[in-house]
């Protein structure tokens, strides 16, 4: 590609996106070092200082890591979650395919810890692993009431639980979301299937309707290896009086 330095487009912008798609069509491929700084600057006829800046960017962005020493080498892609989404379609816009791995589909009473927020006297408890190209990447336990669900089997339950529920005429408008580091002991060696300890991160979540019903509360956990979670904090300004 050649850099177009007349272009209402940055340079570096244009460098960044055109080793983007270097990589997309495998020019690099998952572990291999990308060009030099030095090659790439005299490759393209750009600075180092540009060099930097676009190569900085798609560090930030998981797609590149430096090594100290080795040099730049491409990311394996990770899940990446922005907005609330189900699990199902983050991994199909990444272009992956994902299965679910049903653990536990029960109705239990509500566990003590749930009662002043699901004050109901059964809820549907939802043990699955979510698996992306033979990785199991996350553990999600979800309680709904079963008084907000019609029918329901393991089967469904293998496919997007926002569609599902959108079956029941529910949309999750926002969710409220505490999250956690967590060390990985060999219980959780066994659920996520690896031999070496690798980082996990926890979230507690409740999903909520538009007009504020909390309608299931999720306890999740992710290889931080392997799902990013986006978060936008936004300051709300007070209305003048």
């Amino acid at each position: 590609m050649t850099i177009d330095k007349n272009s209402p487009i940055p340079v570096y912008y244009q460098l960044k996106e055109d080793i983007k798609n270097k990589i997309n069509i495998g020019v690099w491929k998952v572990g291999q070092c990308i060009d030099s700084e030095r090659e790439l600057s005299e490759n393209y006829g750009v600075s180092r200082m540009t060099v930097r800046q676009a190569l900085g960017e798609l560090v930030q962005e998981g797609i590149l890591v430096r090594e100290k020493g080795k040099g730049t080498f491409v990311c394996e892609p990770k899940v990446k979650q922005r907005d609330i989404m189900s699990f199902s379609e983050i991994v199909k816009k990444s272009g992956r395919e994902s299965e679910t791995s049903i653990l536990e589909f029960e109705r239990i009473h509500t566990p003590e810890s749930m009662q002043e927020l699901l004050p109901f006297d059964e809820v549907y408890k939802i043990n699955r692993l979510r698996i992306v190209e033979g990785e199991v990447i996350a553990n999600e336990i979800i309680h709904i009431p079963c008084d907000y669900c019609g029918y329901m089997d393991m089967e469904l339950l293998k496919g997007s639980f926002y569609e599902l529920l959108k079956t029941f005429g529910y949309v999750i408008d926002h969710s409220e979301a505490a999250l956690q580091a967590i060390i990985m002991d060999d219980s959780y060696k066994k659920l996520f299937n690896v031999n070496e300890a690798v980082p996990l991160i926890k979230s507690y979540s409740k999903n909520l309707t538009s007009d504020g019903k909390l309608l299931f509360i999720e306890e999740s956990i992710y290889r931080s290896d392997k799902y990013v979670l986006e978060v936008n904090i936004y300051r709300r300004e007070g209305k003048i009086r």
